[in-house]
């Protein structure tokens, strides 16, 4: 079965990654420019100067402060140390304008599923942030949210500092503001543990498969994985799934699948699975078994890595994206306070390598996400905070703590200097073969945000012994357009 899909839309995908390998993520940007260094007539940090080529942004930054005492509802994912980051961005914007940002920090699974209730209902917080640009260019075709052309105003501006073409649908309207990346093609390991047992870091599948028997064989579970994340649970699995998939079937089949143009049930996409089936579902790989990937919550996976200090790890390996240490420390979540610094430090303590080569004929792929922001509403001072979150200073604050990568190419590179985390970041982004888009975040919400999830849940539950039935549904779910 060949489902078909806009091409223009699979265009503006390829077009979106092309534009990030060109220096579109500040970790890799060049030096900004003077509007991108402070309030006006003084450097600020997290306002922007004045002018910044958006015209609400201008009129909220003026001395009169003219939307003082007015109030922008928001909805992130972001939660716990994350959540800190965020509101750490954007209160110089607050207290430079009088602006009331309220936030509503929602956990992912109710996240996603608020969202869509409260937008279908009419009750959305202004601006909310999906990192599903299938289910962003959705809502736009409904008629549901604002055209960021209308509340960006510049979109030139906007467009030429970030990847937007992703959240475009097929007659070119734009939905959503770019904020930051994410990238997916790592995985976390004890540093000194490693140096302590003479583990090497693996660089192909097979040393990834001859260190997990090895400390199978030491008496530990090589991997740390958790999924759950209440109606979202699944989407780590389907990393695992598109990073495997874009490794051994190359960008131009991935990007068919994506598209709808290869079914799951092929073999390239089938030969994927049962490769991340050998991690998931060989004894002893995975702490826990099926039982515990499928129970453990996506944000506490990583913690038996953390046992005795980290001198004895519980687990080894964990597979998420970059944004999760320090945040999801153990002691950091255990604090509540969003100033606390975990004593495992990121760069000494904890580790990331590249996952590893498959294909050699392919090379090193990197596989990446972005979280975006939809806008409901269309007030002034809606649009001031819109644009706002358009430029580097809104995630200033983030990208200097070392736990976020800009989607804005103006952000100064100065701001990421001797980060390890981001520094590892940006040398696997320019290293690449080629960089390919989270596939399932491309898909028709029902099968990327829906059957894709379940279907891994379905085959983890069976420990991979419905895998053809599973891949079946997923093909059956696929809507004839789009």
């Amino acid at each position: 079965m060949v489902r078909t899909r806009s091409k223009r839309t699979l265009a503006a995908t390829i077009a979106a990654m092309s534009a990030i390998t060109l220096s579109s993520i500040g970790v890799v940007a060049q030096d900004a420019s003077p509007a991108a260094s402070g309030a006006a007539g003084a450097a600020v940090e997290g306002v922007p100067t004045v002018p910044t080529g958006y015209a609400e942004l201008d009129q909220a930054l003026g001395a009169d402060q003219p939307f003082t005492g007015t109030r922008v509802t928001m909805q992130v994912q972001w939660v716990a140390g994350e959540g800190d980051s965020f509101e750490a961005s954007i209160t110089p914007f607050e207290q430079a304008t009088g602006i009331d940002i309220t936030v509503a920090e929602v956990p992912s699974g109710q996240h996603e599923t608020l969202a869509n209730v409260s937008i279908q209902g009419g009750q959305a917080s202004d601006i909310i942030q999906l990192a599903q640009p299938a289910t962003i260019v959705q809502y736009g075709r409904q008629g549901l949210i604002q055209p960021i052309e209308t509340i960006i105003g510049n979109v030139d501006k906007l467009a030429a500092e970030t990847p937007t073409d992703a959240y475009r649908d097929a007659e070119g309207n734009l939905w959503a503001v770019p904020y930051k990346a994410g990238l997916k093609s790592v995985v976390w390991y004890p540093i000194k543990a490693f140096e302590a047992k003479g583990y090497q870091v693996p660089t192909t599948w097979e040393e990834l498969v001859a260190l997990s028997d090895q400390i199978v064989a030491d008496g530990s579970a090589p991997w740390c994985v958790g999924i759950e994340t209440g109606p979202a649970t699944g989407w780590v699995i389907t990393d695992w799934i598109e990073d495997v998939m874009i490794r051994t079937a190359g960008q131009e089949k991935y990007n068919q699948w994506v598209a709808g143009e290869l079914d799951f049930a092929s073999p390239e996409v089938k030969n994927a699975f049962e490769l991340v089936g050998q991690m998931l579902f060989t004894p002893g790989y995975v702490l826990g078994g099926s039982t515990g990937i499928l129970s453990t919550a996506v944000t506490d996976a990583m913690d038996p890595m953390f046992n005795e200090d980290m001198a004895n790890p519980g687990c080894w390996m964990h597979k998420q994206s970059d944004w999760y240490a320090p945040d999801f420390n153990p002691d950091k979540k255990a604090s509540g306070d969003p100033a606390f610094q975990s004593q495992f430090v990121v760069g000494e303590d904890l580790g990331l390598f590249y996952f590893p080569v498959i294909d050699e004929a392919i090379g090193n792929p990197v596989l990446f996400a972005g979280d975006a922001f939809l806008v409901t509403a269309d007030r002034p001072e809606v649009r001031a905070v819109a644009q706002f979150l358009a430029t580097p200073q809104a995630i200033e604050a983030w990208v200097k703590a070392g736990s976020a990568i800009s989607l804005n190419n103006t952000t100064p590179v100065e701001w990421s200097a001797g980060n390890y985390k981001l520094e590892t970041a940006a040398n696997l982004i320019s290293n690449a073969t080629f960089l390919s888009f989270d596939g399932g975040d491309l898909m028709p919400p029902a099968v990327g945000s829906g059957t894709f999830w379940s279907g891994t849940v379905d085959w983890i539950s069976a420990d991979g012994t419905n895998l053809d039935d599973v891949l079946a549904a997923i093909d059956a779910s696929w809507p004839a357009e789009g």
